[in-house]
Order: structure tokens, then C-alpha cells, then sequence
């Protein structure tokens, strides 16, 4: 206390000496006193401020920073005909060029946001002035003087909280900038980053998405409309507020007017020209081949990273065809649901109640898949790898292994006939027993339980009689057959068994189906792939993917397997395509059904085509009894490649050469007469052909004596 008491007294005195030496100052001295004073605040000010200035000139980007920037760009992909199918992006923006930017464009955003900008060096001093003089008189932040250049500076390093230090250190980024870049290119970083809503960042960009046109095909009046929206983009934006847009349109075509940017005339047809907004999606909604783009991500991001593909505004060039795909995405669905409602199959799909908890993982309803690829490149057109991407994002496609069960059998066929087999000769359907190692026995069976005895290799396979293709593996050897299996393109270790001539392996939809592109091919085999493209942002091609193909058979054996192919559709297993589901194009396949029905296949190709359809659960439970490949797989193959064909003209397999034809006996497999009751036009490789009649179906006795009847009737005429 009695401190405080002293502390009080010395304040006093002091404040008394003070008085009594200022009572005895002259005025000229006191004067002089504050002038000294003055300049004393004024030079410690001065270099408290020079120093806050360096440090935030030193802690501001450098030049180099600030050349080397660049704004986070959309990827584009494109199918293989040039159509926009998908973004990627953090932010939705497609750079354009200065020289390409409308004038128009450029007039406009001048005029409203900064029409000293060819003046400044980055600062508009008068702006300023005026702007701090508004805010003095209204007591608050109520106009705004950031320059052109400021607001790029914001958009590239800063953030938008209005704060002094923020606004320090935007004027000194707008003066490096100045001294950075030259007027039309601060413009054209300024055009391209600038925000329009709804995550839409620069003006080619929103000009896509306002009036789903390219910004240089813009008029005046869209052009004030676009200059309009970034000062608030949901105050002003023409989707949501198209009133509020249209009048500070109007309030830009008045400076533009006034600022000497347009004539009286073009003012006036500005203001009575209708502005029709009709928003666009820059990527679609439903997203067109879910499967297909994640095999795209998935696959840039291995090579060049997350931010190539999210802000590198690259190009990827795919071998998609969007038509085939919508056709995919729709049908495949469409069939499952079918099916599921036909044999009120459990859980349903509309009744799956863990959806999108976990979409990494399977699914308990029934599922599916479809692939398809230009057997003569290579190129995947169309890939579906579920029934819904949202709820699973497992692709069946390329992930499932599943036994192919029947679909296999072309190559044990393949086998024979590149080792002195044809259409004509013979094996046996009936029952047989192996063993699979010392204990392992092995009872094949046909799926309708019976036996057909001796039969010809195309019946054996149009059929898809399993005894007759066991025989014939048998024959060949199954070495050989998965041997043979390999060459044509398979990856997975083929067990070297009899079980194999059954599908007795697992395998991917995606590898079965690069096989089948071999025997569809010729007996060349093609490398498939899907990105036939990769651009940067700078149009440097990073890389670039062409067919490979490899000629592995002869042409003609794998021509003989093709034919033998055909009379699946024409005589065999998937004759329903014709007499059921309107088919009516020559075309070659396979069905496949596994043990329990469990998997339901079909491959079936034309000259162009190969689509592989595949049915099953991912539990790998029976899908249904008596759930077949032709049951199955078989219409939902049918109903799109009737969709994706229709507007196609009808193609037959080329013949190549070294191949004739003759028309033989289903029993004797010698050249028929009038009387074999069933033939075939058979082909053979030149000079295998048979040269004997059929001895089976000789005429009678009383067929000839009438024959020689009419000869010698004839003879008389």
C-alpha cells in the first residue's frame, strides 16, 4: 500500500515538471519540439514499415513460383471417336488460349472488374484512393479495388478472407506478377482460374456449362452474362438467379458502351437479345462405363500419379465406343432384373439392403458382366463389370475367376484341327471313367444324361457334347490342349488333365475373352487394351498404344474352327438366338455352363465383334436349375448385339485362301450323294479334301431301276 502511494506521488510530480517546462516554452520552441517528434514517429513508422514490407516481399512467392504455376486442370477422356465421356477433376476447368478467348469476352471483364488495366502496374492508385475514401466516409469495407491482376494473385496464392495482411500481401503478388507475365497473359491465367459455381472454374469452362457452348462461339450479350457471375456466383448465377444475372449483364454492356468497348448499335441488339441458358453437365450424370473409367484411373494413376489425373487438364484417348457402351450399361441391367423377377431369385437387388456401405465388396444378388473388344485390334469397345458400380465396384470383368466350363471346349477343337482333324471325322459320346492322379476318379457326363454314340466333330461341338470333347482330348492329349490354350492367349497356369477339355480352371471374363480373340482373328493373336492416348496439358504425347498382333496359327485351321463354330447358332446350343431372339447375321460362339449352375457363359463373335457375357453370383452358388449358357447368357448377348449391330450391313467370315469346300455325309464323312440323308458343306485345306462318293447311302435296287428308266426315257425324247 504504501508502494502504490509513492508510485501515485511520482506520477504527479512528473506530470507537474512537465507542465511547469511546456508554461515556459516559447512557441517557437514548442513547434519545433513537435515538429521533432513528428519525425521521429514518422521515421520509426517508415522503418517498421519498409521492414514489414521486405519481410512480406520475402515470404510472398518468387517469380519463379509464380511463372511456374499452374491452376488445377480437368482430364478429359474420350472414346475412340472423339466424344467427350468423362472428367476428372478437382475443379472443373478446360484452359483456352488468349488468342482464342472472343474479344468480346475480354472487353467485358475489363469493363466491370478493372478498366484501368492496360493503365496500372498491378495497383489501380485512383481505384484505391477513391475506395479507401468510401470506406472512410460509410465506416466500413464497402467497395472493393482489386485490380485484374490482384484477383489473379488471390485465385493463385492467397485466400478470399478479407483481412490487412491478406490485402498487403495481394498488391505486392500483383506487382511481381506485373513484372512476371505481359498484359495478355495475366489476362488469359486470369480468364482461365477465375470461379463461376457449382465447382466451374474458368471461362471455356462455364461457357460449356451456362449455354453448352464453346466460348468462341459466344455472342455479346453471352459474354457480359459470363463476365457477370464471378463477383458473386450464386447472386448472379443465370441457372439459379437468371434475373439478378441479366441485370448486372446490363449494368457491363452500359461500361462497355460508356468505356468506348462497343457501338450504341451493338449495345442495343445486346439488350434485346434473349440469352437461352441450358445448363450441361460437363460430366455426365449417370456416369457412361463406370467400369471402363475406373480401369482408367486406375491405370493412370500407376503411371503418372493422382495429380496428372485430377488437376494435369491432360487428354486420354480411349478405345471405347460410347454407343456400344450406353448399350452395354442398359442392357445388361435390364436382363439381370429380367431374369431375377422371371425365377424370383433371392435376395433380389431392389430389396439389397447394404447399399453402397461398402462398395468394394461383392454383392449376395445375381450379377453379371459383358465385355466387348475388336477381335481384329484389340481394342475393348464396351466393358460392364456389375449390375450397379454404385453398390460394388468389384469388376467381373477383369477380377472374377470363374470356371468357363463349356465355353473351353473351342480350343481342345482347335487342338485337333491344327494336328490333321476336320469337321467330318469322328469321336465317341459315351460314358467313360479316368483317374485324375493315384486316387482321384473322374465320371464326366453329359448334360442331358445320355449318349449319342459316334458323331462328327462339328456335332460334337454344336451340341457341346461333353463325352465326345473329353474323347477327343484324349485323342490330341491334354498337353496339348493346354498347350494350344496358352498360345491363343491365356495367362493362368492350364492343368494338363482331361477335366480341362470341360473348363475345368479358373479364369477371368477379360482373359477368356483375349483367347477367343485369337480363334476370331485368324490365328492372330491381339494384345487387347483400352487407352490408345495419353496428352498433357502442353498436347506432348506421353504415350501412345497400337494394335500388336502376332500370327500364332495357320488361317485356314482357324478358319475350319470358326465354321464348325457357326453351326452353334445354325444347329446347336445357341439356336434359340435364331428361332427365339430374332437373330439373323452369321456369327460363331460357344456356350458355357459349370457344374450346379453355377456361371452361365456365352462368346459369341462376328467379323468385327467379340462380346463375352457372363452370368452367376458372386458366392458361387447355383444361379437356378437348369440356369444354361443358352438360357442365360445366350439372350442378354443377343439383345445387345442386335442393338449395336442393326445400323451395321450384314458380313459373312471371309474365306482365305488354301481353303475348298465339299459337301460330305454326316456318316461316312465322304462326298455325299442324293441319297445321304444328312450333309454338311464342309471345309477342307487344299488337298485334303475327299475325293470318294459316300458307300453308305447307295440307292436300292428298285431306286436304280428307275433311275435307268428315266435315263433311258430321256435318251428317247
Amino acid at each position: 500500500m504504501r508502494n502504490a502511494h509513492k508510485l501515485i506521488d511520482s506520477v504527479y510530480l512528473s506530470m507537474f515538471t512537465l507542465g511547469y517546462k511546456i508554461s515556459t516554452m516559447t512557441l517557437p520552441d514548442i513547434l519545433k519540439k513537435s515538429l521533432f517528434l513528428s519525425l521521429k514517429i514518422f521515421g520509426i513508422g517508415l522503418i517498421i514499415g519498409l521492414v514489414l514490407l521486405i519481410i512480406f516481399w520475402a515470404t510472398t512467392p518468387s517469380a519463379y513460383v509464380i511463372e511456374k504455376f499452374e491452376p488445377s486442370l480437368s482430364t478429359e477422356v474420350y472414346d475412340r471417336n472423339g466424344e467427350l465421356v468423362y472428367t476428372f477433376y478437382l475443379q472443373k476447368r478446360e484452359a483456352i488460349r488468349f488468342s482464342e478467348i472472343p474479344r468480346n469476352v475480354i472487353n467485358a471483364f475489363i469493363a466491370v472488374e478493372d478498366k484501368r488495366f492496360f493503365e496500372h502496374n498491378g495497383i489501380d492508385v485512383v481505384r484505391l484512393i477513391k475506395s479507401i475514401a468510401v470506406d472512410v466516409v460509410t465506416l466500413r469495407p464497402a467497395q472493393g479495388a482489386s485490380t485484374i491482376t490482384q484477383q489473379l494473385a488471390r485465385n493463385m496464392f492467397l485466400t478470399p478472407q478479407k483481412a490487412l495482411i491478406r490485402k498487403i500481401k495481394e498488391m505486392i503478388l500483383a506487382i511481381k506478377i506485373e513484372r512476371t507475365f505481359s498484359k495478355q497473359e495475366i489476362l488469359e491465367r486470369y480468364l482461365n482460374i477465375i470461379y463461376f459455381g457449382n465447382g466451374i472454374y474458368g471461362i471455356q469452362t462455364a461457357s460449356k456449362y451456362f449455354f453448352g457452348k464453346d466460348v468462341r462461339q459466344t455472342n455479346l450479350a453471352e459474354a457480359t452474362l459470363l463476365a457477370a457471375v464471378p463477383k458473386s456466383p450464386n447472386l448472379f448465377s443465370p441457372i439459379y438467379n437468371y434475373e439478378s444475372a441479366i441485370t448486372r449483364q446490363r449494368t457491363i454492356l452500359k461500361l462497355m458502351r460508356d468505356g468506348g468497348f462497343i457501338t450504341e448499335q451493338e449495345y442495343q441488339e445486346a439488350l434485346n437479345t434473349q440469352v437461352k441458358i441450358t445448363p450441361t453437365t460437363i460430366t455426365p450424370t449417370g456416369i457412361i462405363g463406370a467400369y471402363f473409367m475406373d480401369m482408367v484411373r486406375n491405370y493412370v494413376i500407376s503411371r503418372y500419379g493422382e495429380d496428372f489425373l485430377y488437376k494435369g487438364g491432360g487428354k486420354i484417348y480411349t478405345t471405347m465406343d460410347m454407343d456400344f457402351q450406353m448399350k452395354a450399361d442398359s442392357i445388361l441391367p435390364a436382363m439381370l432384373d429380367y431374369i431375377e423377377s422371371s425365377y424370383k431369385l433371392k435376395p433380389a437387388k431392389k430389396d439389397y439392403k447394404n447399399k453402397k456401405e461398402n462398395p468394394d465388396s461383392e454383392t449376395p444378388y445375381l450379377q453379371g458382366s459383358l465385355v466387348t473388344v475388336d477381335p481384329n485390334t484389340g481394342e475393348i469397345l464396351a466393358l460392364v463389370g456389375g449390375r450397379d458400380r454404385s453398390e460394388s465396384e468389384f469388376n467381373r470383368v477383369t477380377q472374377a475367376l470363374r470356371q468357363p466350363g463349356s465355353a473351353f471346349k473351342p480350343f481342345v477343337y482347335l487342338t485337333a484341327l491344327d494336328n490333321g482333324y476336320y469337321g467330318t471325322d469322328k469321336v465317341n459320346d459315351a460314358p467313360i471313367v479316368l483317374y485324375e492322379g493315384s486316387e482321384n476318379e473322374w465320371k464326366p457326363a453329359n448334360f442331358d444324361g445320355k449318349y449319342m454314340g459316334e458323331i462328327t466333330i462339328r456335332k460334337a461341338l454344336a451340341l457341346s457334347r461333353n463325352l465326345a470333347t473329353v474323347d477327343l482330348a484324349l485323342q490330341v492329349g491334354p498337353e496339348a490342349v493346354a498347350s494350344y490354350a496358352r498360345r491363343c492367349g491365356f495367362t493362368t497356369t492350364i492343368p494338363p488333365y482331361p477335366s480341362v477339355a470341360l473348363g475345368a480352371l479358373s479364369v477371368s471374363p477379360y482373359e477368356l475373352t483375349a483367347a477367343y480373340c485369337t480363334i476370331a482373328n485368324y490365328g492372330k493373336r491381339v494384345r487387347p487394351f483400352f487407352i490408345k492416348k495419353i496428352v498433357n496439358r502442353a498436347g506432348i504425347v506421353l504415350e501412345e498404344n497400337k494394335p500388336q498382333s502376332q500370327q500364332i496359327f495357320d488361317s485356314t485351321t482357324v478358319y475350319i474352327l470358326i465354321n464348325l463354330m457357326k453351326s452353334v447358332f445354325t444347329e446347336g446350343t445357341a439356336l434359340p438366338a435364331i428361332t427365339s431372339y430374332g437373330w439373323t447375321r452369321p456369327a460363331a460362339g460357344k456356350t458355357g455352363t459349370t457344374n450346379d449352375f453355377r456361371d452361365a457363359w456365352f462368346i459369341g463373335f462376328t467379323p468385327d465383334l467379340i462380346t463375352t457375357v457372363w452370368v452367376g453370383f458372386d458366392s458361387v452358388r447355383t444361379i437356378f436349375k437348369n440356369a444354361t449358357g443358352a438360357g442365360v447368357a445366350l439372350p442378354i448377348w443377343t439383345q445387345y448385339m442386335k442393338e449395336t449391330l442393326k445400323d451395321q450391313p450384314v458380313k459373312d467370315f471371309a474365306v482365305p485362301s488354301g481353303i475348298v469346300f465339299a459337301e460330305t455325309c454326316d456318316e461316312s464323312g465322304v462326298l455325299s450323294t442324293q441319297n445321304c440323308p444328312q450333309t454338311h458343306i464342309e471345309p477342307f485345306r487344299t488337298g485334303d479334301e475327299p475325293h470318294e462318293f459316300c458307300k453308305i447311302h447307295t440307292p436300292s435296287p428298285v431306286q436304280e431301276k428307275l433311275r435307268k428308266l428315266r435315263e433311258v426315257g430321256g435318251t428317247k425324247d
